[in-house]
């Protein structure tokens, strides 16, 4: 009876899990996304080298940069050559719209940081990651984010005396 009952547990699992399955990208999708990546890399690789590569025994501010940058060029010209073969990747849907607006609000506190320093906007962004995007209640994220930006507080102002830019 035990049996029973765990494969009939096993079919419905399988089955909830075939329902939630995602379109595949098609060709044109991962000739884009790759074309994306080395995008964002020459862009990438056209700052570092603004702020002048070095080398690997007399490093500048552009050389990490740089190398980063080269990696993402050679990762969008291969997944641009997968292209047609490669099926690993989901088709980007409405649900991508959460990225996009996790990336903008990331974006704005950056722009903020400066401005009133990094205690209220990083509050203020996981707040609404954990309210907004992730969907739990207030009485969760607000002590949650206020905890977790007084840790990074000790630990990188007090602790290691990084001068981060800051309100208090």
């Amino acid at each position: 009876m035990a049996a029973a009952v765990g494969s009939k547990a096993a079919v419905q699992v399988t089955g909830s899990a075939a329902a939630e399955e995602s379109p595949r990208a098609g060709r044109l999708a991962n000739l884009l996304c790759g074309a994306a990546v080395a995008g964002i890399g020459v862009a990438a690789l056209w700052a570092a080298m603004e702020l002048g590569l070095g080398s690997l025994t007399q490093p500048r501010a552009g050389t990490w940069p740089g190398i980063v940058s080269a990696l993402l060029i050679l990762v969008g010209v291969l997944i641009m050559t997968r292209a047609a073969t490669y099926d690993d990747a989901e088709r980007i849907t409405s649900r991508a719209v959460g990225v996009l607006i996790g990336v903008a609000s990331l974006v704005a506190m950056g722009q903020l940081i400066p401005q009133i320093g990094f205690e209220v906007p990083s509050f203020l962004l996981l707040v609404f990651w954990m309210s907004v995007l992730g969907k739990e209640r207030l009485r969760l994220s607000v002590p949650l984010s206020a905890i977790t930006v007084l840790a990074f507080y000790l630990i990188f102002i007090t602790g290691l005396s990084v001068p981060l830019p800051r309100l208090f």
